[in-house]
Parts: C-alpha cells; sequence; structure tokens
C-alpha cells in the first residue's frame, strides 16, 4: 500500500466527532455511590437472608448493597460514557457471590433477547462478571448472561488469552421492563479458585453489551491499545470471613446407542448392526482450598460432532481440533506453543490431546479372512490437578492411561486369532508457572511424559517420549514491551526399527542425500533435540512490533503426546503493526501488518523468504472485512521429494480477502476468497467461500457456509521408482475441485433446551495429467529440475491405468494403477440438549453418515451428490444422561 493511501486512511479515522455524555443513576435508595471507575474499587456485602434467584432485584439485601456506576465506552468511542446508565451491586453468602446489574434503557422496546444455546455468541444485550480470584492479574472467571437469558462462561489465563471451552455450574436470571433491564447472578464459590484467608481481594470487572448501537461499556475501562487485560481489572473488596470449598462434584453419565451401517457379506465384524451400553462419569475434588483434582472414568464422547472431510495429499499428518469436553475444559495450563505465528505454526503443540484415546497405530493380519475395525482407543482413566501452591505457583498435571487394543481376527480356515493394534500407554503432562511483579513476570516449567507397555508385533512404536520445556515473559516500559521465550528439549527411546522409523519419517527425513549435516544411524535406539524461540517488542500504543528468532533442531520430536509437522530449521520474522481506533468518517477500526520472515536448515541452505501486508478495517455501518498480499521467494523444501534431495521452489504470489456484514441484523452475509501462482511453473489455485446467516426468529438460525476451491498443481508428487539402480523422482500435474456446503442450524426453545443440526457434503475430484520426472532438483529455473515425460514414455493404457516407460521400449517399466480420483463424503448430525437440572444433561444424538470413492476424477457437482446420496448411509442414535451432585 503506497504512503498516499495510508495518509489518506488515516485522515478517514481521525475524522470522526464524539458523543454526549449520559446520565448516570442507581438501582434503588440505599448507601453511597462509590466504587467509581476512577477509584476502580467495589465493595460486596454479606447477604442475610440470601436473595431469590429471579431477575427482579426486589429483595432486601439489594436496596442495602453499594452500587458502583460510571460506566464508561469501550466501544464504539472509547472513553466517552455510556450512553445507557449501568449500575452493578454486589453481594455474597457463604457459599457464593451474587451480582445485581441493572441496564437501564431510553429504548427498552429495542432491547436485543434471542434466544442462544449454552456458550454460543448471540447479537443480544448482554452483561459479563469478570473475577479473577487469585488476584494475580493474569487469570479471571467471566461469566455471561443475555437479556434473554443465554449463558456463557469464559477462562482468562495469560493476562488476556481466552479459553470459550471452559465450563462451570452457575446459574443467572434476567428480567426486561419498560426502562431496561436487570440480570442476577449466583457464582457458587466452588466453581472459582482462591486462597484461604480471613479476608479477600479479588480482582473484579463489568461489562455491558447494547446491541442496537454496537456499544460496549466497562465499570473498569481496558483501552483498546492496551497491553493486557486481567491486570487492568478493579477490586472487589470486603469479601471477608469465606472459605474455599474443598466439596465433591460428580458426574456419573449412562449412554446406550445402536448402530446400523452397510453389512459385508461374509465379515462376522461387519453385520450392519451394533448395539452398546455404557457407563462412566467425572469427578472434582477439592483437595486444598486452592487445589482441585479432576478425573473421568470411562469417558463417552458420542455428543461430540465429527470431524469435517479432507483430502491430504501431502506428507504430514491433518491437525483436527479438540472437541471432548474432559480436554477442552480448563486446558489453559497444559498449553505450550511450539511456534509462532498463525496458519500450520498455530497448531504445533508441545500437547496434542488428540494423541489420547486415538484410532490405534497398528493393524490387524487378516490371514485371508476378516479382522475387526477398532477406530478409537478405550481411555480407562484420565485425571488433571490444577490450582496454586501456597508459594503462588500455577499448577497444572495430567495423567492418562489408555488400554491395550486387539483386533479380533477368524482368518480364512475360520480360526480366531486377537491380534494387539494399540499398546497400552501412559500419557503425563505437567505444568508449574510463577507469577511475579503483578503478573508482569512469568516463568514455567512444562513436560511431558508417553510410556507404553509394546507387544512384540507393535516394537516399531517408540517405548518411551519424554519432553521438558522452560518458558519466560517480562513486561517493562510501563507494561507496553514484552521480552519472552522459551526452551524445549525431547527424548525418545525404542528398537532399532523404531528409531529408524523416525530418523525417515516426514519431520526430518535423515535419509536425504543433499543433507551432509545429518544422516541414518540404523543402530540407534534414543533421539534427542531441541527447540527455542525468543521474542522482544512493543505489545500497546498505535505502533506495535516484534521481532522473534526461533530454531528447531534435527533430532527434536515430540509427535506421541505433541502435534509438530517439520525439524531441522532456524527462523527469523519482524512483524509492525499499526492501529486506527477512533472511529472516523469512514472507518471505525482500520488496522494494517507488515510481516518479513525468513528461515535456512541447519545445513546453512535457505529454506524459505517472504513477507505479506495484511489489513482488516470496520466500517461505519458495522461492516468487517480484511485483505492480504504475500510474496515467498525461492527456497529448498525437504520434504516434497518424501526424502529425496531437497527441490528447489518457484517464487509465488498469493492473496486473500473478504467481508462481512453486519452482525446484529437478522440476515447476516460474509463473502471470502484466496489465491495463489508460481511465477515459472504455472501453478496456480484459488477458492471462494460464503457464509450466509440468518435467523427469522429469534430463536431460530441458519448458516450456510458453501466452499468451492480450484488447484491447478504441476508439481504434485506421484511416487519414487526405481530405475537404473536410481531413484526416480516422479510429479503429475493435477487439476483437483472441491467443493463443499457446511449447514448449521440452532433451535433454541429456551436458555436450558435446545436442537442443533449439523451437515457437510463433500466432494473432491482430481485428474492427474502431464508426468516429469525430477532430474536436476536444485536447478534455477523451474523447466531444467524437470523432465516432462512425453507420450512416448508415459500414458494411460486401455484400463485407464497411468503407465511409465522410461526406456521407450513400449513394455512399460512402471504401473501406477489409475491415480485420478473422487471422494464422497456426507456427515451430519442432530443433538437435542436438555439441561433438565442445574449442571445434570440430557442428550440424545442422531448421527448420519455416508461415504464414497472411485478413480473417475470428473468434477461433476449435481451427479456427485447423486452418487453420495445413493451410498449406503451409516446412523448411529445415542441416547445419554448425566446427572450432577455437589457433595
Amino acid at each position: 500500500m503506497r504512503k498516499s493511501t495510508l495518509a489518506l486512511l488515516a485522515g478517514a479515522v481521525y475524522c470522526g466527532a464524539s458523543r454526549p455524555a449520559a446520565a448516570q443513576h442507581v438501582i434503588a435508595a440505599g448507601g453511597p455511590e462509590s466504587g467509581s471507575a476512577a477509584a476502580a474499587v467495589a465493595r460486596a456485602i454479606r447477604a442475610t437472608p440470601a436473595p431469590k434467584l429471579d431477575g427482579q432485584l426486589d429483595d432486601p439485601i439489594w436496596r442495602t448493597a453499594i452500587p458502583i456506576s460510571g460506566f464508561v465506552q469501550r466501544d464504539p468511542n472509547e472513553g466517552e460514557p455510556g450512553t445507557e446508565p449501568t449500575v452493578v451491586k454486589v453481594a455474597y453468602t457463604d457459599d457464593a457471590l451474587w451480582i445485581a446489574v441493572r441496564s437501564d434503557d431510553s429504548h427498552a422496546g429495542n432491547i436485543a433477547a434471542l434466544l442462544s444455546r449454552r456458550d454460543e455468541w448471540s447479537p443480544s444485550d448482554e452483561v459479563t462478571v469478570m473475577i479473577d480470584s487469585y488476584h494475580d492479574r493474569r487469570t479471571a472467571y467471566a461469566f455471561t448472561v443475555n437479556a434473554a437469558g443465554g449463558k456463557r462462561d469464559t477462562y482468562y489465563y495469560a493476562d488476556g488469552e481466552r479459553d470459550d471451552r471452559w465450563d462451570a455450574v452457575w446459574d443467572a436470571k434476567v428480567s426486561i421492563d419498560r426502562t431496561g433491564w436487570s440480570a442476577e447472578f449466583r457464582i457458587p464459590f466452588s466453581q472459582i479458585r482462591f486462597p484461604s484467608a480471613p479476608n479477600h481481594v479479588f480482582g473484579f470487572n463489568v461489562s455491558r453489551r447494547i446491541n442496537r448501537v454496537n456499544e460496549t461499556q466497562y465499570w473498569k475501562l481496558i483501552p483498546r491499545n492496551a497491553s493486557g487485560f486481567v491486570s487492568l481489572f478493579g477490586d472487589l473488596v470486603e469479601v471477608d470471613g469465606v472459605h474455599p470449598p474443598r466439596g465433591v462434584e460428580v458426574l456419573p453419565y449412562t449412554a446406550a446407542s445402536t448402530r446400523t451401517r452397510p453389512a459385508e457379506a461374509g465379515n462376522p465384524f461387519q453385520t450392519g448392526s451394533t448395539r452398546t451400553a455404557t457407563a462412566g462419569g467425572d469427578f472434582k475434588l477439592g483437595v486444598s482450598s486452592a487445589m482441585t483434582l479432576t478425573g473421568t472414568v470411562n469417558p463417552d464422547f458420542g455428543q461430540v460432532e465429527a470431524d469435517p472431510a479432507v483430502v491430504n495429499l501431502s506428507a504430514f499428518e491433518t491437525f483436527y481440533p479438540e472437541r471432548r469436553p474432559f480436554f477442552t475444559e480448563g486446558s489453559d495450563l497444559f498449553r505450550f506453543r511450539l511456534a509462532d505465528g498463525d496458519g500450520d505454526n498455530a497448531t504445533e503443540e508441545l500437547f496434542y490431546t488428540r494423541r489420547i484415546g486415538r484410532a490405534p497405530q497398528g493393524a490387524a493380519d487378516p490371514r485371508g479372512g476378516y479382522a475387526a475395525s477398532i477406530d478409537r482407543t478405550s481411555i480407562l482413566g484420565a485425571a488433571k490437578l490444577t490450582g496454586r501452591t501456597p508459594a503462588g505457583w500455577s499448577v497444572g498435571l495430567l495423567t492418562a492411561v489408555t488400554d491395550r487394543e486387539d483386533a479380533a481376527v477368524i482368518d480364512g480356515t475360520g480360526q480366531r486369532f486377537l491380534d494387539a493394534v494399540e499398546p497400552r500407554t501412559f500419557y503425563g503432562v505437567g505444568r508449574v508457572e510463577k507469577a511475579m511483579r503483578k503478573g508482569q513476570t512469568v516463568i514455567g516449567l512444562f513436560g511431558t511424559a508417553v510410556e507404553r507397555d509394546l507387544p512384540t508385533n507393535l516394537d516399531y512404536l517408540h517405548s518411551s517420549a519424554h519432553t521438558g520445556g522452560l518458558s519466560w515473559s517480562h513486561r517493562f516500559g510501563g507494561n507496553s514491551y514484552q521480552f519472552s521465550g522459551r526452551l524445549v528439549g525431547s527424548l525418545v527411546n525404542g528398537s532399532k526399527e523404531a528409531m529408524l522409523r523416525t530418523q525417515e519419517s516426514s519431520a526430518r527425513y535423515f535419509q536425504r542425500p543433499d543433507a551432509d549435516y545429518v544422516g541414518i544411524d540404523s543402530n540407534r535406539t534414543s533421539l534427542s533435540g531441541y527447540a527455542m524461540a525468543l521474542n522482544g517488542g512493543r505489545t500497546a500504543g498505535k505502533w506495535r512490533w516484534n521481532v522473534g528468532l526461533e530454531a528447531r533442531s534435527p533430532g527434536f520430536e515430540v509427535n506421541d503426546v505433541g502435534f509438530m509437522q517439520q525439524t531441522d530449521w532456524i527462523s527469523q520474522g519482524v512483524w509492525v503493526n499499526r492501529r486506527w481506533l477512533t472511529p472516523g468518517r469512514v472507518f471505525r477500526r482500520f488496522n494494517v501488518n507488515l510481516n518479513q520472515w525468513s528461515s535456512t536448515n541447519y545445513g546453512g541452505e535457505r529454506r524459505n523468504l517472504g513477507g505479506n501486508v495484511n489489513l482488516n478495517f470496520t466500517l461505519r455501518n458495522f461492516w468487517n472485512g480484511y485483505l492480504g498480499l504475500n510474496r515467498n521467494w525461492k527456497g529448498l523444501d525437504p520434504t516434497q521429494l518424501r526424502g529425496g534431495p531437497s527441490l528447489r521452489n518457484a517464487p509465488a504470489w498469493n492473496g486473500w480477502g473478504g467481508f462481512q456484514t453486519d452482525e446484529r441484523k437478522a440476515f447476516r452475509l460474509g463473502v471470502n476468497g484466496w489465491g495463489f501462482r508460481e511465477d515459472q511453473s504455472g501453478s496456480w489455485g484459488t477458492g471462494f467461500g460464503l457464509n450466509a446467516s440468518f435467523r427469522p426468529v429469534p430463536n431460530v438460525d441458519f448458516l450456510l457456509s458453501p466452499q468451492v476451491n480450484l488447484n491447478h498443481d504441476r508439481t504434485q508428487y506421484l511416487t519414487t521408482a526405481t530405475w537404473s539402480n536410481a531413484p526416480a523422482y516422479l510429479f503429475a500435474q493435477l487439476d483437483q475441485t472441491t467443493a463443499s456446503m457446511t449447514l448449521r442450524s440452532n433451535v433454541i426453545f429456551s436458555p436450558s433446551l435446545s436442537v442443533q443440526l449439523y451437515a457437510q457434503p463433500f466432494v473432491s475430484s482430481g485428474r492427474y495429467g502431464v508426468v516429469r520426472e525430477v532430474i536436476a532438483p536444485r536447478a534455477a529455473r523451474f523447466d531444467d529440475r524437470f523432465d516432462v515425460l512425453g507420450n512416448d514414455r508415459a500414458g494411460r493404457n486401455a484400463a485407464g491405468e497411468l503407465v511409465v516407460d522410461f526406456n521407450r521400449d513400449g513394455s512399460g517399466d512402471l504401473n501406477l494403477g489409475n491415480p485420478d480420483f473422487t471422494v464422497l463424503s456426507f456427515r451430519s448430525n442432530v443433538v437435542l440438549r436438555w439441561e433438565y437440572s442445574l449442571g445434570s444433561t440430557f442428550f440424545l444424538v442422531w448421527q448420519h453418515g455416508r461415504s464414497g470413492f472411485d478413480s473417475d476424477g470428473r468434477f461433476r457437482f449435481g451427479n456427485r451428490l447423486g452418487d453420495l446420496f445413493r451410498s449406503a448411509a451409516d446412523n448411529t442414535l445415542l441416547i445419554k444422561l448425566n446427572y450432577w451432585l455437589s457433595l
């Protein structure tokens, strides 16, 4: 973007006009008003008796509790008084905090009160109560209720990072009247952790959203350009004589399911019908005033949404996000990122919870007969210990044990066998963290351990894997600058076969013939490595920046319990950001980022060099959008030839963009697109998506998201063959079209009763064309790197199979079969969720799936959908009931 354009945008942003201040008032006559935004101190009083939770705010305690007001806008006009008055009062009993919020509204008839599922946002008026119960200025619990009674809860950690998957058992009631609306919260002390003391001071804040004007106001303002979030809360004082509960919470469950799917003639393990019944449960135990033990026995995750379909033609594993509640809730202490940035880097972590309960890594030998299919490993039990020591160390310990899985086999003669396909495995993860200087300096230690009881036929797996890490973060300069880093070491052990597989895996490819600084050691029984990162920069203000250095040694390995794609790189990066946050004539917000990066391998050769500029904005009418342009220059890719020499990449341009209309409206539309093109090869790709949301009535919403991706790749890896006693690396042109459409719908009968629908048809077709053999992988020109195999050396036979004739003698030296493909998938589920009692839930789930594959790579969307819905269905009906007990 040119300087003149930036200047024009800056002028547009700064030409806004301010709004007049609005008067404030309190809930009712009582004590004097205190706890203004300037003082940032709220006072709680003991409630005797406890109020009735009904949202009416007419209990005696609310007439005497001390009000706080003076709310200030964060959006749209930061620093100005809220346009509508908000007043909060706080009380407590021995077992709970009680918060009353009165939200006056001069346009009460326009209060947005949309029913929503638990933990789902809706464009509604809402209030949020935030409690830093440790008063550590880094962690906080947030409880949100909207004007229809819909509830959400969030856990904040690292002074601003948020975990929306955290769940607590609490309640709130609301009421709407002619002059506004009221919310009344009851937050049990058992759901927030705090140290044992006669008198308590909690970090505290309250925010309110007024939907019709997109206004967010705070009691204690947190500026948009500030560094930090929890550290800027006010204080809640005079919570005296309360002791942290050390009770027990138990959540037993029982579940039953029936599954019907296509039967396979003669296969005794796939008769077409399966019925199961199971029981288990979760528990929480307060082992001290600030430490909680959470456990699960024989967990069932049958209500969890299925993973979306993908076609992965790369050398790397597909990352799937965690959806299972036990592993998602309170997971912040177990997060240890391995790389900075976004995209694939954002998925690389030292602990990837999907490893626990994964699909078996081994395969049974059918011996000419049939073998049972096992889609996941049984979790015998798992437990988490989280909290804080008296010395102020935050602690997170997790252990899990998965069972040995034996697949039943009936061979061709009718004999029965059991083949081990997954060993019994112990997983351990631990983290301790110490915050100092009111949370501005933090040091932490992290470690993981995997121990396997390996049967003989699975000794190609690691027998053990361990990692240990150190992280630190230091903020200074008025909390505006930060220096942080991490150092991680890894060690894996196993048989010679296991270590050979590790050395040859796609993460490292030690067998590369052009990598003289690494090599295969067939006698290894262990492998070790490290990863490190240093970052520093400015984190607050209009201008922000960061510089970073990262490295990952060739022997680093964490995939037994973590997620990592590649090793063997040293990289640097620079990020510069300019923000305009004051509304102007055109934009409410405008944000521009400039990025630059490069990396080399441990042999000193450049892997990549690139940079981009991207921006995002919000218009005056609350439409928002984003745009970016990226440039990658030449580099060496060590993975393209799957263990062969590094291949020089062609320089490429790629870009992306999109916009979305006002999210408050009943109909919302979003459009996104991306594209890339390589300079020399002529490869290109593009994709377009649409997000259309519609809420015809306040309790029903629909989201439709079609997506189409086109890929013309002239260098898709095919195979490595042997010809004339040398490897021949074969690539082919791939023309691939992928189309999918995601449908989501919610029908909300009440805040505790809802039905959710998810459905996704998916079609991906690919046809292979011109075949190329790599002859000079490091050549500067694209055409010099490859030898195009013409019709005399590569072509299709009468059966459509791709045949390569290296020496042109007409006999065919390599038959690749028909590599063309069409992958069909339809996945859906319908979930009825009823919270019939506080913390207790009933689920009724129907899961429906269809799939197909053929070797016709022509994309014909309508015909393919017909093929998909004519394929045999896989249906599962699940009933699950749990009951929350607090002892």
